[in-house]
């Protein structure tokens, strides 16, 4: 990147020297919207036909994540990522503010995505009731307590103007005891979800190895824990640091991937394969799978309206359309009955219909018809 800058006589966007990572936080930031906003296009076209409140909840801490990432560019235009010491006062000041902000968005942003997980849990679990959906329940409302409680731990007794600055220890103390709490918290919720989601399956009457599928989905939000814990331990450094607008940015560049990847995995569990694990005796909704109707063998028989005598015309009503055919025999006709058509009942509904305009009578009377 920058020998072709230097090539071309036009300086850097953002070059990456030993005072100056800005250009690191600019790419991971950039990245991250790019794979949350196709996480979020995946989920809509999954579930473009039974979307609830766990899409709705993604769909907010998409929008925060995109606020953040708005934050952490202003951040970056105002002296974030770099040496105190080459950058003025009133960077430092604009830099704290915006990176105070990133920070309370991108809480709120990983609470929704946990409740997203467990409000798809909750749906998965549907009108069934015992301890596991009273857990669930109780899941949703920690987390939902711990997104706003951790915006509130670390806003107060904080000045938002001097968190990148050497006096931030003074003007916002026990930085390290707050974020200590914030991550046992976020972990903990990880970790009961995990455990909440292999309970349920093990419920469930399905094979052993969709059970393991099911975990095996589900795991992969733990990757959060070891980044919330990277995190903290980046985090604790700043504070003390000479140079803290510049020291904070490694916690920075973990902030951004914690996001994207709750985002992701918040996604994950909504593939259809995975949701057709619960589609039978747990309650969730999926739209009925109709492909079978392509088949030239296969009919879905609803009604039979008419019944006509030889020479004239019948018309057998489907869900794939209406089925007409001159000079149709009886339908009890042994030519009829040699014909290889496969009738099928639909799917979701348990019997099929036939409508015969007055029973046995009716029969009789079409036999009466052919005699005359």
């Amino acid at each position: 990147m920058d020998s072709v800058s230097m090539s071309s006589g036009s300086p850097p966007f953002s070059p990456v020297t030993y005072n100056d990572h800005a250009g690191k936080l600019w790419i991971v930031t950039i990245l991250s919207l790019i794979y949350s906003s196709l996480a979020i296009m995946a989920r809509a076209y999954i579930k473009h036909k039974m979307l609830g409140f766990d899409d709705i909840l993604i769909a907010f801490a998409t929008i925060l994540h995109l606020a953040q990432s708005v934050a952490v560019f202003i951040g970056l235009n105002n002296g974030l990522g770099k040496f105190n010491s080459i950058t003025s006062p009133e960077q430092w000041a604009t830099s704290s503010k915006s990176t105070l902000a990133a920070v309370i968005l991108s809480l709120l942003a990983l609470a929704l995505a946990k409740c997203s997980v467990l409000a798809l849990i909750l749906r998965i679990i549907g009108s069934k009731t015992g301890k596991i959906k009273i857990f669930c329940i109780s899941l949703i409302a920690i987390s939902a307590a711990w997104g706003v409680g951790s915006c509130l731990a670390f806003l107060i007794n904080c000045r938002a103007d001097t968190l990148l600055t050497r006096d931030n220890i003074e003007q916002c103390p026990n930085q390290d005891i707050r974020w200590a709490v914030i991550t046992a918290v976020d972990v903990s919720t990880e970790m009961l979800t995990w455990i909440l989601i292999v309970q349920l399956s093990w419920t469930v009457n399905m094979s052993f190895s969709r059970k393991c599928q099911v975990a095996m989905v589900f795991s992969f939000r733990l990757l959060l824990i070891a980044l919330s814990v990277t995190h903290l331990v980046y985090f604790d450094k700043y504070p003390t640091s000479a140079q803290p607008q510049f020291a904070i940015a490694s916690s920075l560049l973990f902030q951004q991937v914690m996001i994207v990847w709750s985002l992701i995995s918040a996604t994950v569990p909504n593939m259809k394969n995975f949701l057709k694990s619960f589609s039978i005796g747990m309650g969730f909704p999926l739209p009925p799978d109709l492909s079978w109707l392509e088949s030239s063998q296969s009919y879905q028989l609803q009604s039979l309206e008419n019944r006509h005598p030889r020479g004239t015309s019948s018309t057998a009503t489907t869900a794939g359309g209406t089925l007409t055919s001159a000079g149709m025999h009886d339908p009890c006709d042994s030519g009829l009955r040699s014909r290889p058509y496969n009738w099928r009942l639909g799917q979701g509904s348990n019997e099929t219909a036939i409508r015969a305009h007055g029973g046995n009578n009716s029969r009789e009377e079409l036999l009466e018809t052919e005699e005359d």
